[in-house]
């Protein structure tokens, strides 16, 4: 009798929501609108650089132990796309640490409501092959801008 393997499946990103933003909004505009109807403080650090060596707006809320991070994260810089999702995106909001589902229908319905941005949806992680990369990239990002405030 041949036993049966248990496969052990982990998720590298857990406790990790996307919300896809379409607009025409610069990011330091859409950053200061979520920062009003969110109430958090996206804050502009160095832009994040792509496996293609072209950098992209990058924007980060800590909220510290047990609270939610926040990353706005440019997908366009004018001259190249960083990736191509369906629908068009132009920015991704990544929110790390639990929130209710409640909660983040709540985020993706006030995001709607920023002007010129034309919709907002939530990503599905298990449905875009193209996301595990950007994240892996994102969490480079912030441990290199960690390491560049310990040096300072």
């Amino acid at each position: 009798m041949i036993k049966k393997k248990k496969k052990l499946v982990v998720e590298p990103f857990d406790d990790i929501r996307i919300i896809g933003i379409c607009t025409r909004i610069e990011d330091y505009k859409l950053a200061w609108f979520i920062n009003k109807i969110l109430e958090v403080n996206l804050i502009k650090y160095e832009d994040i650089i792509n496996e293609d060596e072209q950098p992209f707006s990058f924007y980060l809320h800590d909220g510290g132990e047990n609270r939610n991070t926040f990353n706005l994260v440019a997908l366009s810089n004018g001259t190249s796309k960083w990736v191509n999702f369906s629908p068009a995106t132009d920015y991704l909001l990544v929110i790390r640490n639990f929130i209710t589902d409640e909660n983040l229908q709540d985020i993706v319905t006030k995001i709607k409501t920023i002007p010129d941005v034309f919709f907002s949806y939530l990503i599905d992680l298990d449905k875009n092959n193209k996301i595990d990369t950007i994240l892996e990239d994102i969490e480079m990002h912030e441990m290199y801008l960690s390491r560049q405030a310990e040096k300072s």
